[in-house]
């Protein structure tokens, strides 16, 4: 007798467990309230705050302390367009009708957002219609009877007065060209770079690790994950506006916040730390020693001129990093850059080394394009050019910590 194997729940998806879609859809909210701090960073805008999860998905907070709610909806693209009696809708704007009667004059506006299509016929089924015929109808009797019965159902539902939701949805408006789940990311990525100035000289990779850090930083403020420090210090003041005060900072996405967020992920990658008491500061080596190591490695007098120049823009740039960061930090930075070099110029060497002794610059031309590598890759590089990594391996030279041929003549004099 033939007995079919029962399979294995590791094999077989889970039908009533839609945990990975929900967490999908959160993700895209996370990353859709990201591109909407980026109005925060875009001077044209008069955008000042973004709230994450408070009182809507996102309120964003303008320069006249106005607001404008935005509840952000998604569908997979096999499922009907959004239509005016869709439950999601409906609960959607009653909430809009709700907070504008407890908040009068206070929003400047609410508007139902989607990634996925909108019913697009003329009738009482399209948002979009319903909308416009409240913004043209002077008062709540003007409207159709179809219209007039949608704007009833909405003040039913949020328990305010149909004059007052009208009203309400003279501010409200629709959008369905949020992108695509898939898509997120990549809409994330083009906000910063036509927003943010420091995306300019980076690498894709790199915009991209401080556009996934914004995401997740309005994924913690979606989701209060502040508030794992938050008992033991409520338990200390007993104080209630404080805590409520401390709830609403966390959900706020200011302008410092983003701009400390996206500057931390730039910085994400851990520098190659050494012992503070080891750390060489900028200037140090000799210039004479540089010259004759690069001419005994058979560099001409201009490449001798040019790698004196970039060492000199590489140690500014380094006591630079020393007076702003301070002395701990921009020679940390400073460590980090030179081990760098130190590697690359290390392996240039062992691939471009030859019996002869004028090397040196086929030596250069495999060390830069290592640097390049290292940019490609969004490697930790702060805000150093390739030239400046190459002028940091002029200063290891003049350290006599790098050499450009086998013999060493000036060891001789």
């Amino acid at each position: 007798m033939n007995q079919s194997v029962a399979p294995s729940p590791e094999s077989v998806l889970a039908a009533t467990d839609p945990g990975d879609e929900i967490g999908r859809r959160f993700r895209f909210q996370y990353v859709w309230a990201a591109i909407l701090c980026c109005l925060i960073l875009d001077e044209t805008q008069d955008v000042i705050e973004v709230f994450c999860e408070h009182h809507e998905d996102v309120l964003i907070k303008h320069s006249d302390s106005a607001f404008t709610g935005e509840q952000v909806k998604t569908r997979e693209i096999d499922q009907p367009p959004w239509k005016a009696g869709d439950e999601a809708v409906l609960a959607s704007f009653a909430r809009f009708a709700r907070l504008d009667a407890d908040y009068p004059n206070k929003f400047r506006g609410f508007r139902f957002a989607s990634n996925h299509a909108l019913h697009s016929a003329k009738n009482s089924q399209c948002v979009r219609h319903i909308l416009f015929a409240v913004s043209q109808a002077a008062s709540l009797s003007d409207l159709p009877a179809p219209e007039r019965k949608w704007v009833a159902r909405i003040a039913k539902q949020a328990s305010v007065v149909e004059s007052s939701t009208f009203m309400t949805l003279k501010k409200c408006s629709v959008t369905d060209d949020l992108p695509k789940l898939q898509d997120a990311t990549m809409r994330l990525i083009h906000a910063l770079s036509s927003c943010w100035p420091q995306s300019a000289d980076q690498t894709h990779v790199r915009v991209l690790k401080a556009a996934m850090r914004l995401a997740d930083e309005c994924g913690r403020a979606s989701t209060l994950h502040h508030e794992q420090t938050l008992p033991a210090y409520m338990h200390a003041v007993h104080d209630p506006q404080t805590e409520i005060m401390v709830r609403v900072a966390g959900k706020r996405m200011s302008l410092k916040r983003i701009q400390d967020v996206l500057e931390e992920g730039l910085l994400s990658t851990a520098i190659l730390a050494g012992e503070p008491a080891k750390q060489i500061p900028p200037g140090e080596g000799s210039s004479e020693l540089l010259y004759k190591k690069l001419d005994a490695g058979g560099f001409s007098a201009v490449s001798l001129n040019s790698a004196v120049n970039l060492r000199d823009k590489a140690d500014y740039l380094a006591l630079g990093w020393t007076n702003k960061l301070g002395r701990k930090a921009g020679l940390e930075r400073y460590d980090h850059i030179r081990a760098l070099a130190l590697n690359d110029a290390a392996r240039a060497f062992e691939d471009a080394s030859t019996p002869e002794d004028n090397f040196g610059p086929a030596m250069r031309e495999n060390m830069r394009q290592r640097i390049s590598t290292r940019r490609a890759n969004g490697e930790q590089l702060f805000d150093c050019s390739d030239d400046h990594i190459e002028g940091v391996a002029y200063s290891l030279t003049a350290e006599c910590q790098v050499q450009w041929s086998n013999g060493r003549p000036w060891e001789e004099e």
